[in-house]
């Protein structure tokens, strides 16, 4: 995904810091617990040696006490006594065993995108050996794309000689922001705010406006833009948490979230989430009036849906193609969608 000769410009340390920032959620109030929240989010993580628990460590609330847990259950047990939305069983050593089998399959010739689709397949095979275990999905359901078809994907997004920008803000001022040019097959330059702030000019305190003078900056130091998302930090990291179907769709709707310029490829997956949040809202109202059950997993919606055929036109093609089966992940994914 990167060229061999990539560049990172204009990021200092604490910039790039903020950067990650970006993406982590809002932190609770201290007397708000996971059962508080709104539902589970985040991870937990159980090391063990045979049956016996070695280490639990959740991403939110960091170590755990093994002493404190009861073992063995079940990994959907598990993440909701801590709140968490997936948990995984990991044996010890296989890590290093993770490592190992990765460093002896690499070649010279190999992409950053070949090397993360080989490291997939390894996963895949410590899961098939018991070394690895992961709850609500297993490594073995993931939809991993072909090379071929995340190259297609990548030209449709942004083409050869153009940029993916992020731009970020903050108390009317420019908080981070991070452009990627792609060349080629790849991309070769990551610039960061350092790079960019010189060309800002005077910012108006509405990030609405302010990002057309940053999205001007790119032009000027980086190249053609193909496309940019630009918003508030906090939108970013209420976004990044655990939110109702929707909210990216209603954030972007309502300009809290700025994509430009607009393309085609960005409206599918706004799509989705508001067919979300749709479904949501009916099944709810459904439920009111103690229908909800025809909308559920187990009702007469869903079993109807099991039944179909896959489409013929979903036909060894396009499983070859993607490097996955669309219809296998669209069945597996109203199974298991939760509440409904």
């Amino acid at each position: 995904m990167f060229t061999r000769d990539v560049s990172l410009e204009g990021f200092t340390h604490e910039q790039w810091a903020r950067l990650g920032d970006v993406f982590r959620p809002l932190d609770r109030p201290d007397h708000m617990t996971a059962r508080d929240a709104d539902g589970p989010n985040g991870g937990v993580v159980a090391v063990t040696t045979g049956s016996t628990l070695r280490k639990v460590v959740s991403t939110r609330f960091g170590r755990i006490a093994v002493g404190e847990q009861p073992w063995p259950e079940s990994l959907e047990s598990l993440a909701a006594r801590h709140g968490a939305r997936w948990a995984a069983e990991i044996s010890t050593g296989a890590l290093d065993e993770l490592m190992d089998r990765f460093g002896e399959r690499l070649s010279p010739g190999q992409d950053y995108l070949a090397q993360a689709l080989e490291w997939l397949a390894i996963v895949r095979e410590l899961e098939a050996e018991r070394l690895l275990t992961l709850w609500p999905w297993r490594v073995a359901d993931w939809p991993v794309p072909s090379e071929r078809a995340v190259g297609r994907a990548l030209d449709l997004l942004c083409p050869s000689e153009k940029s993916l920008v992020l731009g970020v803000f903050e108390q009317g001022a420019l908080s981070t922001c991070l452009v990627v040019r792609r060349r080629g097959s790849g991309f070769d330059r990551l610039v960061g705010p350092d790079e960019l702030g010189r060309e800002l000019g005077l910012l108006s305190g509405d990030f609405r406006r302010d990002h057309r003078h940053l999205a001007a900056a790119v032009e000027k130091r980086v190249g053609k833009i193909a496309v940019g998302c630009y918003g508030e930090l906090r939108t970013f990291r209420e976004l990044a948490g655990a939110h109702p179907p929707g909210a990216w769709a209603r954030a972007v709707a309502a300009q809290d979230i700025v994509i430009s310029p607009w393309m085609p490829a960005a409206a599918l997956p706004l799509g989705l989430d508001a067919g979300r949040a749709v479904f949501h809202e009916i099944y709810a109202l459904a439920s009111r009036f103690g229908a909800g059950h025809f909308l559920s997993r187990e009702g007469p919606l869903a079993q109807a849906f099991f039944s179909l055929e896959r489409p013929a036109w979903l036909g060894d093609e396009v499983r070859q193609f993607l490097g996955f089966d669309p219809w296998d992940l669209l069945v597996k994914l109203f199974a298991r969608s939760r509440g409904h």
